[in-house]
């Protein structure tokens, strides 16, 4: 995953609470082929990845700081096979949640669960 803090230019970019700053947050995933190819040297993924989002989002201005960050072992034993956990007071989404541990399933939890919330 690499992480452009970009200008204002961006509409709607993410604004991250918890950052001791206002400016957008742009977060972007790359597939797990392309993190493999970068997993002895994270940093090299840095360029093309912001290079190809600049181009597909039309975004003319550089970023202001690029993070990156591989979730080596971020992968759920198994999925639950709801779209969701929910109990008063603690809420679970992700990729655990669903028929298989996916970032599609993550967000379609994610989405699910957003639902449920905004019903209640």
């Amino acid at each position: 995953m690499t992480t452009m803090s970009v200008s204002r230019t961006i509409p709607n970019a993410i604004v991250d609470p918890d950052r001791d700053t206002e400016m957008p947050v742009l977060v972007v995933h790359t597939t797990g082929d392309a993190a493999r190819r970068s997993l002895d040297d994270p940093d090299a993924a840095i360029a093309p990845v912001v290079a190809a989002t600049r181009r597909l989002l039309r975004i003319d201005a550089e970023p202001v700081a690029t993070h990156v960050h591989r979730w080596t072992f971020a992968r759920p034993l198994r999925a639950t096979g709801e779209p969701f956990f929910r109990s008063p007071g603690l809420s679970l989404c992700g990729d655990a949640w669903g028929e298989s541990p996916a970032v599609r399933t993550a967000w379609a939890s994610g989405d699910s669960l957003g639902r449920a919330l905004a019903a209640s």
